[in-house]
């Protein structure tokens, strides 16, 4: 059966890239880049209204110009960081893309023809498709962008969202939570962006294009496929339990129940990945995509800042004397409903960054910190958490006062016993025991102290019992 699947996964993609005729994909690459007359514009107009197969195509091509765009934006800044000196500890190994210009006009087209098709897609819908997810849970500072330009800084619960609709969590401690008609329920935390982008009677079509998302489906009743995008993989799956962690130019999919079917967008190579295995897609690694078991949790965890590839917030400063990794808050807008916004300065990581295991929380281990502040200022720390192979369990901070850290422009080190944070939503979980610890932060509110952090470890109380961990990536 599972073979059956994945073949109907590769013939359905398959067909959607060679519809229509071979003439009509020439006038729709030329309309991608600007280069059609009047009455090919009128065409092709009538073409992309008419035509749901010339619409899947010209979005697929547009949303991959629009992805690689985003890359060069973002080698673009690297390459800013490395001519500043402002770059993290060993990243003189980088190289320096050569960019060129005329990208930048074909990503511009290829967004206009992504707003067009959008436009198209809602205008097709029958009214109640329009909106087919609602806003269930919301905590933290979020943003909503519509389909129609509207912008709105405040969610609230029973929001119903749709098609060309983007959703931003902004802050460490920010989560939404969204319900699909069949149950379905979807959430996305920190800094993460996902954007709806179609609804098909085979799936719902998402871009996740940042950050993290948790999907699970109602216990006993089955749901409709669902499709999301990130920068390196496409994935489909129906009446799977899943997580996904993304950035620019890496995913990590975990799948906890059922199967699902991905597709890596540097070669098309598609695995299928069951119950208990993950797949990691980079675009830095060459060769086929390859689906392994989940490794066994460790409940040890040192984060060698200096070995990330990327954190999620935070700005490397250079090395000092002491220390070869400096990470330093950077400020962040924390809009308040009915008050005015609050400045934060921030720093956070993910722990998938720096550990292929996942990591064990347990209610008598702790977290050991290493930083300083420029100013006497006291700090906030959190993390987040989800259930062990399982769905979103919320986010846990506790506060520490200046007086208990050292001096300012000292380098102090705390242990936050994880028995004492607390939880900002007790109905996802009252405690951190036997979570998952999913991403970390460290934040100064309304004053910019100089926050900077420079090694993070969490240990078990009984530390013979600890499994062996891997502390990066790259070792």
């Amino acid at each position: 059966m599972h073979r059956t699947q994945a073949g109907q996964f590769r013939r359905r993609r398959t067909t959607a890239a060679m519809k229509p005729a071979p003439n009509l994909h020439e006038l729709l690459l030329r309309h991608l880049d600007g280069r059609l007359d009047g009455e090919e514009k009128q065409r092709v107009e009538a073409l992309l209204r008419d035509d749901p197969a010339a619409r899947a195509f010209l979005r697929e091509v547009a949303e991959q110009a629009v992805m690689f765009a985003e890359l060069e934006r973002s080698a673009r800044g690297r390459q800013a960081e490395l001519h500043s000196g402002n770059v993290a500890p060993g990243g003189g190994r980088s190289k320096i893309l050569q960019l060129d210009f005329r990208g930048w006009v074909r990503a511009a087209a290829a967004a206009a023809v992504i707003m067009l098709l959008a436009a198209l897609a809602i205008r097709a819908l029958p009214p109640a498709e329009k909106g087919f997810l609602r806003i269930t849970k919301v905590h933290g500072s979020s943003q909503y962008l519509g389909a129609n330009g509207k912008v709105e800084s405040v969610l609230e619960g029973g929001t119903v969202v749709g098609v060309g609709d983007t959703l931003e969590t902004r802050t460490c401690d920010a989560w939404i939570e969204l319900s699909l008609k069949d149950g379905l329920t979807m959430t996305v935390a920190g800094h993460s962006i996902l954007r709806i982008l179609d609804t098909e009677k085979r799936a719902r079509r998402f871009k996740l294009s940042q950050g993290n998302l948790w999907v699970s489906p109602k216990a006993g009743q089955s749901s409709q496929s669902v499709s999301i995008q990130t920068p390196t993989i496409t994935l489909e799956a129906a009446g799977a339990q899943f997580d996904l962690q993304t950035s620019s130019a890496e995913t990590m999919l975990r799948v906890n129940e059922g199967t699902a079917f991905v597709r890596q967008l540097l070669d098309g190579s598609v695995v299928e990945v069951p119950a208990g295995h993950q797949v990691a897609a980079s675009l830095s690694r060459k060769g086929l995509l390859t689906a392994v078991p989940q490794p066994q949790p460790i409940n040890y965890w040192a984060c060698d800042l200096w070995q990330v590839p990327e954190v999620k917030l935070g700005k490397w400063l250079p090395p000092s004397n002491s220390e070869r990794a400096r990470l330093g808050a950077e400020p962040l807008l924390w809009p308040v409903p009915g008050r005015d916004p609050v400045m934060l300065y921030a720093v956070a990581l993910a722990a998938w960054k720096s550990t292929e295991h996942p990591v064990l929380l347990q209610s008598d281990s702790r977290l050991r910190i290493r930083g300083r502040t420029e100013k006497a200022q006291p700090v906030r720390f959190g993390f987040s958490a989800q259930k062990m192979q399982g769905v979103f369990a919320g986010k846990f901070e506790m506060d520490v006062k200046a007086e208990d850290l050292a001096p300012a422009g000292e380098t102090w080190e705390v242990e936050l016993p994880l028995s004492s944070f607390r939880p900002l939503n007790p109905k996802l979980s009252p405690s951190p025991d036997g979570l998952e610890l999913t991403d970390l932060y460290a934040l100064t509110v309304r004053e910019d102290a100089g926050l900077e952090i420079n090694h993070i470890e969490l240990v078990p109380r009984q530390s013979g019992v600890a499994l062996p961990a891997q502390r990066s990536k790259q070792e």
